[in-house]
């Protein structure tokens, strides 16, 4: 599995509050071993450092518990390791938050776990997941924000959410309240694809035509965050950037897929 990433303080932050996970391994099943990996973004936010605080104990505990899942002798649904880990993540903010000091912090997270041609994802807050590719550009996940809603609502276009003054006004994060329910998801990879992860210090700046243009026209995953981190900051780089693409390798192709099925179906 090809990987890059870029963890970026842009030009207008003083602390970088992002934290990141990028990590790729074989992971061992009834056929064999398989390639994974477990990518994960998290933008925090609280007073002084609070947010720095939030999003690396996040991103912490998120890889202890799901390495523990995926390593645990009953079998447990990816869907369901996720959701844990992302339980037992609320907590440990929640946890840590007890401190005066930290009092008030909390942190958005998105993690795709990647095993083989399989892709489950989590999601909570306004970083987001995409599936970038020659054909299209899928965002995965949705955010859960007020300009969202307005979107959602038909009071305001995708666009003008960009620069909606209530742009940062994040309606579900880690740290806020004890039951947290994250989005999960399910797809299927093929030949091709991209799995972009990034915090809205990216998505939140350029558009998605221009962000697909830039990882389908590099070879190199880690250029291609570092193209995109550049952008940003010649676009005035407002907020923190962090940014993961992955690419599996080994995955069926498209066309094969519908081949296959259009046999099927005359048959």
């Amino acid at each position: 599995m090809e990987t890059g990433y870029s963890w970026d303080t842009g030009l207008l932050r003083e602390i970088n509050e992002d934290s990141i996970l990028c990590t790729s391994f074989d992971l061992r099943t009834h056929l064999g071993p398989v390639s994974a990996g477990l990518f994960a973004v998290a933008d925090g936010m609280g007073g002084h450092s609070a947010g720095e605080v939030a999003s690396d104990i996040a991103i912490r505990t998120i890889y202890a518990s799901c390495i523990s899942g995926l390593l645990a002798q009953s079998p447990t649904p990816p869907l369901s390791v996720l959701a844990a880990a992302f339980d037992e993540a609320n907590k440990a903010v929640l946890d840590a938050a007890s401190d005066r000091v930290l009092e008030g912090m909390g942190t958005t997270l998105t993690a795709a776990l990647v095993i083989g041609e399989d892709m489950y994802v989590a999601h909570v807050g306004d970083s987001r997941c995409y599936i970038i590719n020659a054909r299209e550009t899928i965002q995965v996940t949705k955010d859960h924000s007020v300009v969202q809603q307005l979107v959602d609502a038909g009071a305001i276009t995708a666009e003008q959410a960009r620069n909606h003054p209530r742009r940062n006004e994040i309606t579900r994060v880690l740290g806020y309240s004890g039951d947290i329910v994250p989005d999960l998801h399910y797809l299927k990879l093929y030949a091709g694809d991209n799995i972009l992860i990034c915090s809205d210090g990216l998505h939140g700046v350029l558009p998605s035509e221009k962000i697909s243009e830039t990882v389908t026209g590099s070879n190199d995953p880690n250029q291609a965050c570092t193209d995109l981190t550049d952008q940003v900051n010649l676009a005035g780089g407002p907020d923190n950037i962090s940014i993961i693409i992955a690419r599996p390798t080994g995955l069926p192709s498209w066309q094969a897929v519908i081949t296959a099925q259009t046999s099927i179906r005359r048959v």
